[in-house]
């Protein structure tokens, strides 16, 4: 074991952490504004500007801050994004604990809630989004079948967006661009023009039931979906397959 000297005091920079999240959360300063340079932040907080860099590297890593280069160069406080969320549940796949089965999984539990709430709560602006992103997915089949299963796949973000809850919206936009990622770059070469089209006309089925208003529905069909995209995608991906898991999505096709 290397020899690590005892500390006495919080790090330095995670102080400056903390300071800059607290005035970030009292809102003196909002989404836009640019925080004091790295110049007057060393002299305020009286430390290196090594100390600071490392204060704004965390914070840009949080998603709370950007920073900017060139002639507006400097840190501006962020929308929040769920860039964290995604980087842990991708660092869970670099790791081996997660692959497409555990995606697909806790897709199933969270998805067809969230698409039995928004034929609820949908508008008919909502349903504008929805119809004009599918019918984008259908144009791009014959131009970049890439671009059509992105764009199609982000159906499902949308549809969280109508809950108007930042935390399943944050979810559920992490867990596609992981599964998107990882899906369509192991499978790009492997999915027919005709599978993608199914793809997209199982979307447009779900948004039916949206349109109708018809959460039991909504809710039966995004299951539905989910469960045969498991099986497609299970028998192309390789070390996709989990016998827990299996077992656990097979007896929920049966509910």
């Amino acid at each position: 074991m290397p020899p690590f000297k005892s500390l006495k005091k919080p790090s330095l920079s995670k102080e400056v952490e903390k300071q800059l999240r607290q005035s970030i959360s009292a809102k003196i300063y909002r989404q836009g504004d640019k925080l004091p340079s790295e110049r007057e932040l060393v002299d305020q907080f009286e430390v290196s500007r090594a100390t600071v860099r490392d204060a704004l590297k965390n914070l840009q890593n949080l998603g709370l801050i950007s920073i900017k280069r060139g002639g507006n160069a400097g840190a501006y406080v962020s929308e929040p994004t769920p860039h964290p969320i995604t980087q842990s549940i991708d660092n869970l796949i670099q790791m081996g604990k997660v692959n497409f089965a555990h995606l697909i999984e806790i897709r199933l539990y969270i998805e067809p809630d969230v698409a039995m709430g928004a034929a609820i709560h949908r508008t008919s602006a909502d349903i504008n989004t929805l119809t004009e992103l599918l019918d984008s997915a259908e144009v791009y089949v014959d131009i970049s079948r890439k671009k059509a299963r992105l764009t199609n796949v982000r159906f499902h973000c949308e549809v969280a967006k109508i809950m108007q809850n930042a935390l399943i919206s944050f979810f559920c936009e992490s867990i596609t661009q992981v599964y998107s990622s990882m899906i369509i770059e192991m499978t790009h070469e492997r999915l027919e023009k005709s599978a993608i089209l199914k793809l997209i006309s199982e979307h447009r089925i779900i948004l039916e039931a949206i349109i109708n208003k018809n959460p039991k529905e909504a809710f039966q069909r995004t299951k539905t979906h989910l469960i045969e995209t498991y099986y497609t995608y299970s028998k192309i991906i390789p070390n996709s397959y989990d016998a827990n898991i299996d077992k656990r999505i097979n007896y929920f096709a049966k509910l």
